[in-house]
């Protein structure tokens, strides 16, 4: 079976709240074959980034959008705003770590779909979508 994998690289307090968001979401989605959605992959990664400015500056929390074709995997990571993240209530914070998973599909979509390759990650966002009960509408009032 091919990997859907989700973690994270975050400063102390904000890896403790992506943590905690992430072991819900896996728990809700469960195991995801990737090739139900892509002949084209194996596996994907996605690592959600959460560092102060101070970090970011010394180059913690990079953002990285890299799919390795030969070896069928995808290795997403994109940031969540730090200060943003630690103001927000708890439903906020789970739907900023959703919204960063979609967003991670959503960059390897773009990169597959320009070099014509197929990836159903319109399926694949509304499953996690249904799985979490969440709404396209939640997702877009996180900036």
């Amino acid at each position: 079976m091919s990997s859907f994998f989700i973690s994270c690289e975050a400063y102390l307090s904000a890896s403790v709240i992506i943590s905690h968001n992430i072991r819900i979401i896996k728990q809700k989605i469960g195991d995801i074959n990737v090739n139900d959605y892509t002949d084209v992959l194996d596996s994907i990664g996605i690592i959600i980034n959460c560092h102060p400015d101070e970090y970011l500056e010394l180059g913690c929390g990079k953002r990285r959008e890299y799919i390795s074709y030969k070896n069928r995997y995808a290795d997403i990571r994109l940031p969540i705003d730090y200060d943003q993240l630690l103001k927000s209530d708890r439903e906020t914070q789970y739907i900023m770590v959703v919204k960063n998973i979609i967003d991670s599909i959503e960059v390897i979509k773009k990169r597959l779909s320009k070099r014509k390759m197929e990836f159903d990650s319109d399926k694949l966002i509304q499953y996690i979508l249904d799985s979490l009960g969440i709404s396209n509408d939640d997702l877009l009032k996180i900036e």
